[in-house]
């Protein structure tokens, strides 16, 4: 954790220094996907919940914060006696929009995070670690869909991938 304090650090005076912009909009935006999911190098499902926000400033550079839940079923896991139940992560996406025409935009971005994994039965030590992903998005003026691939460094020396589709509502900010 303490490795990834002067990112975070970082990309949060970016954002207040930023804040400074005139041209300053915000998108507000719950989403729901399709994950597919890999852990110990078996595949499964997940179901995916996203809340979030990105401030798009003058030169289309965004950076946001988002929240995200997932139920999983990993059968190949299954097998194996250990039973992937849901996760939690907190994602920082930092990217940028490229505008197509006034109500038509792809965001490109990569995401930093912190995630946690919960199986049944418990492990000895919690399942979390560091996030990483890159995504792009088709943004409308209140819809986005995209694709996302991230990774979440484990403990125990393990990964968890996944791929994920998303479709998402986006609702009008104050700040717009």
């Amino acid at each position: 954790m303490f490795k990834i304090l002067p990112l975070l650090v970082t990309l949060c005076s970016f954002s207040t220094f930023a804040q400074e912009a005139n041209n300053l909009s915000q998108d507000i935006y719950v989403a729901g996907g399709y994950s597919y999911h890999e852990v110990f190098d078996d595949s499964g499902n997940a179901f995916d919940g996203y809340f979030g926000a990105r401030n798009i400033y003058g030169n289309s550079l965004f950076i946001g914060g988002e929240l995200e839940g997932k139920v999983i079923d990993n059968s190949g896991l299954k097998k194996k006696g250990l039973d992937e139940e849901y996760s939690f992560s907190a994602n920082i996406p930092v990217g940028k929009r490229f505008k197509l025409n006034e109500t038509l935009s792809i965001d490109a971005y990569g995401l930093i995070g912190y995630s946690t994994l919960q199986t049944k039965p418990k492990v000895d030590k919690s399942l979390h670690g560091v996030k990483y992903g890159v995504g792009i998005e088709l943004n409308t003026s209140n819809w986005l869909v995209g694709i996302r691939y991230s990774r979440v460094n484990l403990d125990y020396d393990f990964d968890q991938k996944d791929i994920s589709l998303l479709v998402g509502y986006k609702f009008k900010s104050l700040l717009n």
